[in-house]
């Protein structure tokens, strides 16, 4: 009896170790489950969790999401409740649009299932933010020309030279212009000054152009009536006038005067804005007009002279038709290949032929200055996409894509298709001559690096 009731203290004994021996790991296990049932989701705004449920950005600026999870992630999708006030694409970057709150929703998918998780993102306005239309452009007071034309002399036109200019290219030909007609010269300026730097000018240009805005002068011309021949200088934007041509062209009586386009530009074509031009002064007659590429304004003093002399302006008479300009030799050949894009991937380049529309053109001007370089990766298999850093003009269409199509996701992400799909898209162009096989032997799977450039 003795014996029997040893052993089963012993045992008892041996059992109570047995569980206090497993307790830690019994509760290691069932919390390690808990946190993975929990399917711990984290956000961040750049390096940044979020912690607040309202974060707060500026009207024009991008700011990266990123998911972290306690389980294996999968893939994720984001949402906006409100696209005219933020927008949010397929790798995460948001866009504030407007001023206004929005609510971002992110589905994240692990192995523990699918879990949802948002913030919302309260957009205040910009300082810098661009006017809207207004009937009646507000004018500040610009110093008068020292010297003002005459009205009562009509022995003699009188010249004035109004130029809207960035980086002084434009301002070199409005001084030459000046210096061969004898001309007044007067520096257009708006009333709230564009940004040094140059992604930020294209990227207002596009806001400006998509609203159709008139940005308020401050410029403003003493004694219009004084002057018959008006010269009207200015950088092409978005293949375009500047939106504040367009406030200066309708704050004046221009009927019975001559206007006198000319112009700068990286790569764009001058027809457009020198059409826009043509019908916004429908009352004024039009005469031939002038362009260069920005980087050979300060040699243009002989084209200059050859082209006044063509207008013979002193001969010229008011009932003169319009005479619309004719492409010089070097525009001929800039018009025979302003559509194409050199895209390269390491050592091998493609060609791709532009489209001809606001998206392609705000492209083309984005890379005037030197090629663009991006990090593209795949998506759903059929796409490589990359962050362009700014915002382009949206051409907006149901598309259902082929190899090669080159297409503006969002206004902000460069896509090159390998493979089909159907969406609302902005078709920028497409690589000339491409299969599906090519494509993908260059791209290959995972991040590349791609170079975009406008070909020589």
């Amino acid at each position: 009896m003795r014996q029997t009731q040893k052993k089963k203290i012993f045992a008892a004994f041996i059992i109570l170790i047995f569980i206090a021996a497993s307790l830690p790991l019994i509760h290691n296990t069932l919390m390690h489950g808990a946190e993975k049932s929990e399917n711990n989701v984290q956000l961040y705004i750049g390096k940044t969790k979020v912690t607040k449920k309202t974060y707060l950005i500026e009207v024009g600026t991008s700011k990266k999401l990123r998911v972290k999870s306690s389980s294996n992630l999968g893939s994720v999708q984001y949402r906006s409740s409100d696209k005219k006030i933020v927008t949010v694409n397929k790798t995460g970057t948001i866009r504030a649009k407007s001023a206004g709150t929005a609510k971002i929703a992110v589905t994240v998918n692990t192995d523990l299932g699918s879990k949802t998780i948002w913030t919302k993102i309260k957009v205040t306005p910009k300082k810098s933010a661009v006017s809207t239309i207004t009937p009646t452009p507000t004018f500040l007071p610009t110093p008068v020309p020292s010297e003002m034309p005459n009205p009562s002399d009509k022995n003699k036109e009188n010249i004035l030279i109004v130029y809207f200019s960035r980086t002084g290219n434009t301002e070199f030909i409005a001084d030459e212009i000046a210096r061969q007609t004898g001309g007044t010269k007067i520096l257009l300026e708006t009333s709230e000054p564009y940004p040094e730097n140059y992604s930020e000018i294209l990227e207002i240009a596009s806001q400006e152009k998509q609203q159709n805005a008139r940005p308020k002068l401050k410029t403003v011309i003493e004694h219009m009536e004084a002057y018959d021949i008006v010269f009207i200088g200015y950088p092409i934007w978005h293949g375009d006038t500047p939106m504040a041509i367009q406030t200066f062209l309708e704050s004046y009586n221009f009927a019975g005067k001559k206007i006198i386009p000319f112009c700068t530009s990286g790569s764009s074509s001058p027809q457009a804005s020198f059409t826009r031009i043509k019908e916004t002064a429908s009352s004024a007659e039009v005469l031939n007009g002038f362009w260069v590429r920005g980087a050979n304004a300060n040699n243009a003093a002989d084209d200059i002279t050859k082209w006044l002399d063509e207008l013979n302006l002193s001969d010229q008479k008011q009932n003169n038709p319009t005479i619309l300009p004719e492409p010089s030799k070097e525009e001929s050949e800039l018009m025979k290949n302003k559509n194409k894009l050199k895209i390269t991937v390491g050592s091998t380049s493609f060609t791709a032929t532009l489209e001809e529309n606001s998206s392609a053109e705000a492209l083309k001007e984005l890379l005037a200055d030197k090629p663009l370089t991006l990090s593209m990766s795949d998506y759903a298999s059929m796409e490589k996409v990359g962050e362009l850093g700014t915002t382009l003009p949206r051409n907006d269409e149901r598309i259902t894509t082929k190899p090669g199509d080159l297409i503006l996701y969002l206004g902000n992400s460069f896509v090159i298709y390998y493979d089909t799909n159907t969406w609302n898209f902005t078709r920028l162009g497409k690589i000339d001559d491409i299969t599906k096989a090519q494509l993908l032997d260059v791209l290959g799977d995972g991040d590349v690096t791609v170079t975009l450039s406008l070909e020589d």
